[in-house]
């Protein structure tokens, strides 16, 4: 994991990111911009990071789509740190991206946004069009989004207005 720090590199992938997510969310995607690309959004729980098990498949999916490196953008202030870096699309370049950018809200994308995973402290958001979106979580679209159902069920304590059973509703609705 490389930090990139050349400002206008940085500003070309900001630019980027900003595009595709909601402009007052950067961790939520822009509904008019997956409609438009023909992509789902399926919600999965991380609790901050790219869940362990999943990182092989992961790698073995966007490397098989062609991805040899990505771009991880923090999606929330984080001080001094940088917030853009170039990414080894393989089980050691997520590792380090768990560890260095665990803590804080991140997204990872290719350069031609074939796909996209927003990762936030309680859910992540694994988006792309249904093919490879399916393939990224290793199930039909339909059976994630159930299980993320349940498991924001068994938080949210009866509470149907919960943030976590809304981002369900919001991503199922596309």
């Amino acid at each position: 994991m490389n930090a990139i720090t050349e400002a206008l590199q940085v500003e070309r992938y900001r630019h980027l990111l900003t595009e595709m997510m909601r402009p007052d969310d950067l961790c939520e995607f822009n509904p008019d911009w997956i409609r438009k690309h023909g992509w789902k959004v399926v919600p999965a729980e991380s609790m901050a990071r790219l869940p362990q098990p999943d990182i092989p498949r992961l790698v073995s999916v966007l490397k098989n789509a062609g991805s040899s490196e990505c771009i991880a953008l923090t999606t929330e202030p984080v001080g001094d740190m940088p917030t853009c870096y170039s990414v080894r699309v393989d089980e050691a370049g997520f590792g380090e991206v768990n560890r260095e950018l665990g803590p804080f809200r991140f997204l990872l994308t290719d350069e031609g946004r074939s796909w996209a995973i927003s990762c936030t402290e309680w859910y992540n958001l694994f988006a792309a069009q249904p093919d490879m979106l399916e393939a990224m979580l290793g199930k039909p679209v339909q059976q994630a989004r159930d299980e993320y159902v349940r498991f924001a069920s068994g938080l949210a304590d009866a509470e149907p207005d919960d943030q976590l059973l809304k981002v369900a509703a919001q991503y199922a609705a596309l």
